[in-house]
């Protein structure tokens, strides 16, 4: 085993970043917009289709993007549990099929993470290459500005169940006409998904599912999607992965966010069989006696309580 802790400012050749006046953010922030405006190609059609739910990594840049953020963490900033990174790299070489679930904060956890197990070395990039996250249709179609930072990952694209629209309750035809419409589109982008991820499982990628969906925003309940108990059921090893800090706090609209210094520490924790935590999650569920209760929901709620411990004392406990 390597170490097992990265932090800038503690391992050698990770000095602690400097402090960065609100002017210099500002300058940094427009010189990373720059930088990606100018190599981003905006697609044809921004819309999601059946055709086009695996949308691989435009890596043009994304070293600029990744230096941006390094430059924006505070000192203590980094990643602990990196042996667990280890044993997925061992899970990859008997054909397991993982999936990550990490907390999400923000819309710069993703360059935070790549830049930070980056920075803990080179060992960890065949896992950095495999990453594929799985995105709302939201992100992709938004706009051109979050497509071109979104656009440095690779993604998989569905429509989460919280985006169809409410069945309508009266008989009105053109409404009922509009629903379905949406919804045959809807599950149509979601079986090509589903295909896509299972193709892609066998060439030995690694998924990264949120399990709140959206980020985690302050003032609101951030209850966790059901559809992540689905997921779950579809892979052999889970790592949950908690997230402490975020340098890009969320507001309503995506476009008004503003990043900031902060000090980001991921903890990524010890492997789940995937198989053994839903059965006992069932054993526990059945014992509960829960008479017409959501065991989906259930486990999608345990794995936020599981976040939640890795995060406040760096191990799964109730």
């Amino acid at each position: 085993m390597t170490r097992t802790r990265f932090i800038l400012g503690e391992n050698k050749g990770a000095p602690a970043p400097a402090e960065l006046s609100r002017e210099e953010i500002l300058r940094l922030s427009m010189e990373i917009i720059a930088a990606l405006a100018r190599i981003y190609a905006p697609p044809p059609e921004r819309r999601v289709t059946a055709e086009r739910v695996y949308q691989p990594a435009v890596p043009a840049a994304r070293e600029e993007l990744e230096a941006f953020v390094l430059r924006l963490f505070r000192p203590g900033s980094g990643v602990e549990g990196l042996e667990h990174l280890e044993h997925c790299l061992a899970e990859l070489e008997r054909g397991r099929r993982i999936v990550f679930l990490p907390e999400h904060r923000g819309n710069l956890d993703v360059p935070s993470f790549n830049a930070l197990v980056r920075s803990a070395g080179s060992a960890y990039e065949p896992i950095l290459e495999r990453l594929i996250y799985i995105a709302g249709r939201k992100l992709n179609e938004s706009s051109d500005f979050i497509n071109m930072f979104a656009e440095k990952y690779s993604r998989l694209v569905i429509v989460p169940r919280r985006e169809f629209p409410p069945e309508p309750a009266g008989s009105n035809e053109d409404e009922r006409a509009a629903y379905e419409a949406f919804e045959k589109e809807a599950r149509g982008i979601n079986r090509a998904a589903f295909r896509a991820m299972e193709k892609l499982k066998r060439e030995g990628r690694i998924f990264v599912l949120f399990p709140t969906g959206g980020r985690i925003k302050p003032d609101e309940h951030n209850q966790p999607v059901r559809e992540t108990t689905s997921y779950l059921r579809t892979f052999d090893t889970a790592y949950l992965i908690s997230m402490d800090g975020n340098l890009l706090p969320p507001l309503e609209r995506m476009e008004d966010e503003r990043p900031i210094q902060a000090r980001v520490l991921f903890r990524i924790g010890a492997p789940l069989d995937c198989s053994a935590f839903l059965e006992g999650e069932k054993a526990a569920f059945a014992a509960a006696g829960e008479p017409g209760g959501d065991f989906d929901q259930r486990v999608a709620d345990r794995i936020m309580a599981m976040l939640a411990a890795l995060r406040d004392k760096g191990r799964y406990a109730e």
